[in-house]
């Protein structure tokens, strides 16, 4: 019984280093943009980042361009995230024409190497970035006769 209470003040010190590496994990991961698409036509991806080991705290971003493929994305944004310590996962792609005079944008299509995107996850991302709050953003309509025999 003596010894357990000498372990008592040893997980005293414990919680505070684990709190300050979670909240370093927390500003690491708040400092990556959500969103970074450009005008016109791009080829996006919608990616996880997280800590390795620590899933629990991830944030998911969209990155799209109109001049690379959707593996040129990948590579590019899992290079930028192993510079600063974060893990990179793709949740799929598609494509984004993103008309900024019109503020209006159109989300659709499937991409051949991640696979489809949830494009109703992406459009929430890109309503709560400031810059396409007041945006008109489009999904493709469900095929409904498809499951119609």
């Amino acid at each position: 019984m003596k010894h357990l209470n000498l372990l008592a003040p040893i997980s005293q010190l414990v919680k505070p280093i684990r709190r300050q590496s979670i909240s370093r994990v927390n500003a690491l991961l708040i400092n990556v943009p959500r969103v970074r698409i450009a005008k016109g036509k791009n080829k996006y991806l919608l990616m996880v980042i997280h800590m390795h080991g620590l899933t629990r705290f991830g944030r998911t971003i969209v990155r799209g361009s109109d001049s690379m493929d959707h593996e040129e994305i990948f590579e590019e944004t899992k290079e930028e995230m192993d510079e600063i310590g974060v893990c990179t996962k793709c949740l799929g792609g598609g494509f984004i024409k993103n008309k900024e005079d019109k503020n209006l944008i159109k989300i659709y299509g499937c991409c051949k190497t991640f696979g489809e995107a949830p494009h109703g996850r992406t459009k929430d991302i890109l309503l709560s970035w400031t810059k396409y709050q007041h945006f008109n953003i489009i999904l493709p309509k469900k095929n409904l006769n498809a499951y119609q025999e």
